[in-house]
C-alpha cells in the first residue's frame, strides 16, 4: 500500500474492531470506500489484494446454510405446536381445579 492515510485509517479501525467499538463489517465497508474515493489507492495495483487479504482475516467464516435443515427443524416445532394444543384431554375445567 502506498497510501500513507489509509495505512493509518485501516491501523485505527483495526484497533476499533479489537476493541469491539466497530464491526468488522464496517471496517470493510470503510476500507472499499476510501480506496474508491482516493486517487493515490486507484493508481495503486497493490491496494485491491491487500485489501481482500484484510478482509479475509478480519471477517468470520461464513457459516453454511442449509435451507432444508432450516424449513425441517421449523416445520417441527410448528407440528409440536399444534399438536399440543389440540389435546383436549389438556383443558382443565373449574371442576378440576375445586378438588384441590
Amino acid at each position: 500500500m502506498e497510501c500513507d492515510r489509509l495505512k493509518r485509517l485501516v491501523k485505527n479501525w483495526y484497533a476499533q474492531v479489537q476493541d469491539e467499538t466497530m464491526a468488522p463489517a464496517r471496517m470493510v465497508t470503510f476500507m472499499r470506500q476510501h480506496v474508491a474515493d482516493c486517487a493515490t489507492c486507484l493508481s495503486d495495483p497493490f491496494v485491491r489484494p491487500e485489501i481482500e487479504k484484510i478482509t479475509t482475516l478480519i471477517l468470520p467464516p461464513e457459516k453454511p446454510r442449509d435451507a432444508d435443515a432450516e424449513e425441517a427443524a421449523k416445520g417441527t416445532s410448528a407440528e409440536a405446536v399444534e399438536e399440543v394444543g389440540n389435546d383436549p384431554d389438556d383443558v382443565e375445567t373449574e371442576d378440576e381445579d375445586d378438588d384441590i
